[in-house]
């Protein structure tokens, strides 16, 4: 059974995903046999992003942002083998936060919180360079005023104008921080409503009436709102819903539907493709305008 399981997740398409709650960023998917996503197995790998982050903010907080303590550490971050050392950090972290952002999408099936994972990667390691950077500065000189004016009339790079950058970052960090919990909190609510109203739920088999493009892409995905017809008791219903997609694997009007449904008037659809979903030929009907 396990085997199966695992067999039947490994082809399951999240592709077109549907929503008949959220649109967007916020829709949600659970693959067949996954469990709700945790935030644990992410920590381990946003620390890491974040840690390469910090070792590439550290070059230009300190070498062009004013935030090295002494010139001599000045000089150093902006050596070419140092610069060149943080290209390659800046790549590797760019790699890193990639594998946050693909984790989080595993582990939530949402692109809203694996975007604020990575931004937390990314703002939260850049304002702990500018942290550390700023504090060590500041008490290798504790008669030095700090004072914002002096990014106006300083002759050279003050350190005050890293400190702002450095703030814009925690700003940042802040906000996606104050959100994350609970758009964690609303993606688990979205998969353990799938997963009970695929143990739990009433099943109908439903038929896609209508497709309607919203002329709207998320990233390079296009997004549509669709009717799904199915019968209950004899009697003819239609539910509807947001869809998102890729440009290739648009499904056409009378496609196989599955509709989930329960007594707490929890609803999910989800495209039958065990039996040969037709797709729109057109490719490039629904493909993102470029530029």
């Amino acid at each position: 059974m396990r085997d199966a399981a695992d067999g039947q997740q490994e082809h399951f398409e999240t592709l077109p995903l549907f929503s008949t709650t959220d649109k967007g960023g916020r829709m949600t998917v659970l693959r067949p046999g996954r469990s709700v996503g945790r935030a644990a197995p992410l920590l381990p790998w946003l620390l890491a992003a974040a840690a390469l982050w910090a070792l590439t903010g550290s070059v230009p907080f300190g070498a062009l942002l004013g935030l090295a303590p002494t010139p001599a550490i000045s000089m150093f971050l902006g050596h070419p083998v140092t610069v060149g050392v943080a290209v390659v950090l800046l790549f590797v972290a760019i790699s890193a936060t990639g594998g946050v952002y693909s984790r989080a999408v595993d582990q939530f099936g949402q692109t809203r919180v694996a975007g604020l994972f990575a931004s937390l990667a990314v703002s939260g390691g850049l304002v702990a360079d500018a942290g550390v950077l700023l504090l060590w500065t500041l008490t290798s000189d504790p008669s030095r005023p700090f004072d914002l004016d002096a990014i106006a009339t300083s002759p050279t790079i003050p350190p005050e104008l890293g400190a702002v950058v450095g703030a814009g970052f925690a700003l940042w960090a802040a906000i996606a921080l104050l959100r994350l919990p609970g758009s964690i909190a609303h993606a688990r609510r979205r998969q353990a409503d799938i997963d009970r109203l695929r143990l739990e739920g009433s099943s109908f088999t439903g038929t896609l009436t209508a497709v309607s493009f919203a002329n709207s892409w998320l990233f390079d995905l296009p997004i549509f709102n669709v009717e799904v017809g199915f019968i209950v008791d004899g009697a003819p219903r239609v539910v509807s819903a947001h869809m998102r997609t890729s440009a290739d694997r648009v499904p056409v009007v009378g496609s196989r539907m599955l509709v989930l449904t329960d007594d707490r008037g929890t609803t999910h659809v989800e495209l039958d493709s065990s039996n040969g979903a037709t797709f729109e030929p057109d490719v490039r009907k629904y493909a993102a305008p470029d530029g």
